[in-house]
């Protein structure tokens, strides 16, 4: 039915059109993938499958084809001529390509800025498509698809939605207990029968006339009404309403209504956060196996020349990192160093000590200060000609950069539309007359709910040997701010 839809209506998710078969790129479609792949409104799975000479284009698309069919209307699929392939891994970089032969599953909010974000986007090796058979493949596929759909958050606009249905379900439930009973149909008066002629008359007993006459005292007084009738009957066994307690009930109900919606944004968030530890956790591993390997290697070598001692000696204290221990101090030692200045609001800095309590965004804080540090002495030793964002990708032998994929080169143009007077920060008036200046370029600190500090930065170079940090702080508004 999928396939079908996509036919004949005009179908989409968010900058994708959907299509019932794979659409090929070439290498001018290039930048429009990149929006694709970025873009903020899109929900949804792009799987892309990369090419080059080496196998016949048409046969592979074919495949793809094949394998993707399980996937129609929950993602779109994409498939790169050669040059393509090659102008993709050029714009994007190795971490962020589809290599030749593959098939890449980019997820929603691809940050390319963001090193990181790389371990999201699952690649399909060849090895394991020329392996397993085409149903293990078009499964599997499918299956990646279908989970995603049905485990990613509710889109802001649906969620807002769905939460006035549940409070206007509540509200009617709690209406309906406060609603007088609906009144019983009236019974039928039947004609009265007929006398009997006088000679049949019974005369009741008079023990049963009062009998019956206490009977009928005690259903009034229970009742609480003067005289049995229909109307009085009805009043009578119908629910009384305290209108102290329902008023009662729909407070609470609304209370628990807003935790509950409370309690889902707080999942949300700490499932994306948890997402985001873990890539960290993953890189940081992988950062840890190659310095392990180095450090085996270099006390094979100390071994080799006879220098036993050096290779299992504690570090010296002259080499061991000392971190700061408070914001407070962070900024102390910012202020000692002659390179960097710190231009902002100390007391935004210092209210960051309250939410980071894990001290994970001051450790990013001094390493990004570290590396900054190292960048402006490459700079002024002539080992260093480029921009920051470079250096921490590719940092000169001698210079620590351990935060690349922390920063942030700029904002988007959207961002700085809506919200750049957000981003002027303070200066020296050497820097600019009005001792005020934009700042897109920032580190990102951690992820802390909505806190998510932020560090904006201004780099003097190459006229001025300095950087500016004009703001540590709570993150600030942007186009996904809700």
């Amino acid at each position: 039915m999928a396939p079908y839809l996509m036919q004949v209506l005009p179908l989409g998710d968010g900058a994708i059109e959907f299509s019932d078969s794979p659409q090929v790129f070439g290498a001018a479609d290039i930048d429009r993938l990149i929006d694709l792949l970025t873009d903020s409104t899109r929900h949804g799975l792009v799987f892309v499958a990369g090419t080059d000479n080496k196998i016949p284009f048409d046969a592979f698309r074919r495949k793809v084809k094949e394998w993707t069919k399980e996937v129609y209307g929950l993602a779109q699929v994409v498939v790169l001529d050669p040059a393509a392939t090659r102008a993709l891994a050029e714009h994007v970089g190795a971490h962020f390509t589809t290599p030749a032969w593959t098939i890449r599953t980019y997820q929603p909010g691809v940050d390319f800025e963001n090193r990181l974000d790389s371990r999201r986007h699952r690649i399909l090796g060849t090895n394991r498509l020329a392996t397993q058979s085409d149903k293990a493949t078009r499964i599997l596929l499918g299956e990646i698809a279908r989970q995603q759909a049905s485990t990613r958050p509710a889109d802001p606009a649906l969620q807002r939605v769905l939460r006035r249905f549940e409070r206007s379900e509540n509200q009617r439930l709690v209406e309906d207990l406060s609603r007088p009973a609906e009144p019983v149909t009236p019974i039928v008066e039947l004609p009265p029968p007929t006398p009997p002629e006088p000679s049949h008359l019974v005369v009741e007993p008079p023990g049963i006339l009062a009998e019956g006459e206490a009977q009928l005292a005690l259903v009034r007084r229970v009742l609480g009404i003067d005289a049995i009738t229909e109307e009085a009957l009805i009043r009578a066994v119908s629910p009384r309403v305290d209108k102290t307690a329902v008023e009662a009930l729909d407070e609470r109900v609304n209370t628990l209504q807003s935790r509950k919606e409370e309690l889902e944004d707080e999942r949300t968030e700490l499932h994306a956060v948890l997402e985001d530890a873990q890539l960290e956790l993953e890189v940081v591993n992988l950062d840890l196996d190659n310095r392990d390997g180095k450090i085996a290697w270099l006390q094979a070598r100390l071994k080799e020349r006879g220098d036993y001692e050096a290779a299992y000696l504690s570090v010296p204290d002259e080499y061991s990192i000392s971190r700061p221990g408070s914001f407070g101090e962070l900024l102390d030692r910012i202020d000692a160093m002659e390179t960097i200045s710190f231009t902002g609001d100390q007391s935004v800095v210092l209210k960051l000590g309250v939410s980071d309590t894990n001290d994970s965004a001051l450790r990013t804080a001094w390493d990004a200060v570290l590396d900054m540090g190292d960048y402006a002495r490459a700079r002024a030793e002539g080992n260093w000609g480029h921009g920051l964002d470079l250096y921490l990708k590719c940092p000169p032998d001698g210079y620590r950069a351990t935060t690349a994929g922390k920063f942030g080169q700029t904002e988007t143009a959207a961002t700085m539309k809506a919200h750049g007077a957000e981003r002027v920060f303070p200066v020296p008036p050497e820097v600019h007359s009005s001792k005020r200046i934009e700042m897109k370029a920032h580190f990102k600190l951690a992820r802390i709910g909505m806190v998510s500090p932020r560090m904006y930065i201004h780099d003097g170079h190459p006229n001025d040997p300095r950087l500016y940090i004009g703001y540590i702080g709570p993150h600030l508004t942007n186009t996904q701010t809700r």
